[in-house]
């Protein structure tokens, strides 16, 4: 009897339980998202980079920071980034990615110096808009009745 697992032959009982007819070789896979046939880039979340002195009253927005996952051609895995608008919200300024490196974009909108590598909050945001470490710099909520 010991054989038969010995040998890797299956007893004719327990060969009996398999139904081929109902078996799905990867029936987990459902459970799990596929490989992405194109990169795809989504926002998810939008932030007001607000900026102030020593009183918080007189805040003033300074640009928006934007959030986004990537998930790249061929993966599963998604990958965070942040683009960091102007002001007004119309042009991009530049680029942080994941691990907190912070990209400044050229005249013609493409990936141009690297400013360093800091904290997103509040190091970093001061760092690319040349602001003094004394100063305050806070990131709120887009209010869409503003």
């Amino acid at each position: 009897m010991r054989r038969w697992w010995i040998l890797g032959a299956v007893p004719w009982w327990a060969a009996a339980c398999i139904d081929k007819a109902h078996y799905y070789g990867e029936e987990f896979a459902l459970y799990y998202r596929p490989p992405a046939e194109e990169a795809v880039c989504t926002r998810v979340d939008s932030r007001e980079i607000l900026h102030w002195g020593t009183d918080p009253r007189k805040k003033k927005r300074i640009g928006y920071l934007y959030r986004y996952v990537t998930v790249p051609e061929g993966s599963r895995e998604e990958r965070e980034g942040y683009l960091i608008y102007d002001d007004v919200g119309r042009h991009a300024l530049g680029f942080v990615s994941a691990e907190g490196v912070f990209y400044r974009f050229d005249e013609h909108g493409r990936l141009g110096r690297r400013v360093g590598e800091y904290p997103i909050l509040p190091t970093g945001l001061k760092i690319f808009f040349g602001l003094p470490m004394e100063e305050h710099v806070d990131l709120e909520e887009v209010d869409p009745y503003r």
